[in-house]
């Protein structure tokens, strides 16, 4: 339909827009931090010194993450535009490939961009996209690694699945989850193959770089590093974690940069990541619980629905939520609960649902309702609410027979 068509360029606009607005600020972004990173490296530096420890310039990042940074780096010298442009103009392509990757998982045939079945997924996560352009992060590349991790796996291509995991998960620490996954999956070959990339990516490789005594000390920093963000007793409200939220809940000190303050308990802060490790796991088990009705390993048997694409959108809309740190760009990964979604939601309340998640999730953008009531809303943490509707609802979907979608020429769906 033409509609579709129509949106599609919109989106492709926009996405142009974003891009042309980074390269227009190029010593505002973050982007700008990696090459910053990279180039300590390549100096033989401390990438972790001091002057990478305070926002924006703060070096969270795994060891692992400076080879990249190095990379990028390299890259800059040559022209830090074209190496901005680059790495903007692949974040749009990992959303497209992402999709058809997700389809792929599904034993489908991907539908084409213009369809209903992609554009709906990438239109409720739009402002997510606008705010990763907008900060040139790298966190749709690891998303799309995850997906094309488990895209091999199903291939029975462990080896190359395990390497783009294991990737995925020593450039940013959060989807290591997805290796007790497999364990409970009892996929052996994937995680053995993700285990021993692990390795060599985290010890092997920094070891023959930088020696030892460097490669030890970076991870005791980074160890450092990561330990002090899960500690930290006041979350800025633009920390959108479960773990901030609870933060502000549970404590006086959690909302004390926030423009809206409304503890209920005056716990210590160490009683707050306590209680959230605990609701993590107790969430885990819970899932591994729901999917025990789906048959084990990645592969399934011949002609059975493909679970693994379902109980993978789900492991991903809730990623960011377990992280210490979450910005709105970090919740892009809530695209692949939108697109399990969308396959199978009908009734009242699923709709509700869908909508109140897309109300946190976008209509609190700042260009719809100003930047300081925007501020306000993360205070009383808007986007963790509408992940955590995204969670539960595409763990609805997950539960749900999944039925083929039907030809991407009408793939649409209308609410009631």
């Amino acid at each position: 339909m033409k509609w579709r068509r129509a949106l599609t360029v919109l989106l492709i606009c926009l996405a142009a827009l974003e891009i042309a607005r980074s390269l227009g600020r190029l010593d505002r972004v973050i982007f700008a931090t990696y090459v910053d990173v990279g180039n300590v490296v390549l100096e033989g530096g401390d990438p972790y010194g001091p002057r990478f420890t305070t926002w924006p310039a703060l070096n969270t990042w795994p060891p692992f993450f400076l080879f990249i940074a190095a990379g990028l780096a390299l890259l800059a010298r040559l022209s830090f535009g074209g190496a901005l442009l680059l790495w903007q103009v692949g974040c749009v392509a990992a959303i497209w490939g992402s999709c058809r990757l997700l389809a792929w998982l599904a034993d489908e045939r991907p539908p084409p961009f213009a369809s209903a079945a992609t554009l709906v997924p990438v239109l409720m996560t739009a402002r997510l996209f606008q705010e990763h352009l907008q900060h040139t992060q790298v966190n749709f590349y690891l998303f799309l690694l995850v997906v094309l991790a488990f895209h091999l796996f199903r291939q029975r291509r462990d080896a190359w699945g395990g390497l783009a995991l294991a990737a995925a998960a020593s450039a940013k620490a959060v989807p290591i989850v997805f290796l007790p996954y497999l364990l409970y999956k009892r996929a052996w070959g994937a995680a053995a193959w993700t285990a021993g990339f692990l390795v060599v990516l985290n010890v092997v490789l920094p070891f023959a770089v930088f020696g030892p005594a460097r490669t030890a000390q970076h991870w005791r920093v980074w160890r450092s590093v990561a330990a002090l963000e899960t500690a930290d007793p006041t979350p800025h409200y633009m920390n959108q974690s479960l773990l901030a939220a609870m933060k502000r809940l549970l404590t006086t000190e959690g909302g004390a940069s926030d423009p809206v303050r409304y503890a209920v308990a005056s716990w210590p802060t160490s009683r707050v990541v306590t209680a959230f490790y605990l609701l993590a796991a107790l969430g885990a088990l819970g899932l591994a619980l729901a999917f025990r009705r789906h048959p084990p390993g990645l592969h399934g048997p011949p002609g059975a629905p493909p679970f693994l694409a379902a109980e993978l959108a789900v492991c991903l809309a809730a990623m960011p939520l377990v992280s210490p740190l979450a910005w709105k760009a970090h919740f892009v990964s809530l695209l692949a609960g939108y697109w399990l979604i969308w396959r199978v939601i009908d009734g009242r309340i699923a709709w509700g649902v869908w909508w109140a998640s897309f109300a946190c999730l976008t209509l609190s953008a700042p260009a719809l309702v100003g930047e300081r009531f925007k501020n306000a809303l993360e205070s009383v943490n808007v986007i963790t609410v509408g992940a955590l509707l995204v969670v539960g609802l595409a763990l609805w979907a997950a539960l749900r027979p999944l039925p083929p979608l039907p030809p991407a020429s009408s793939a649409t769906r209308s609410a009631p």
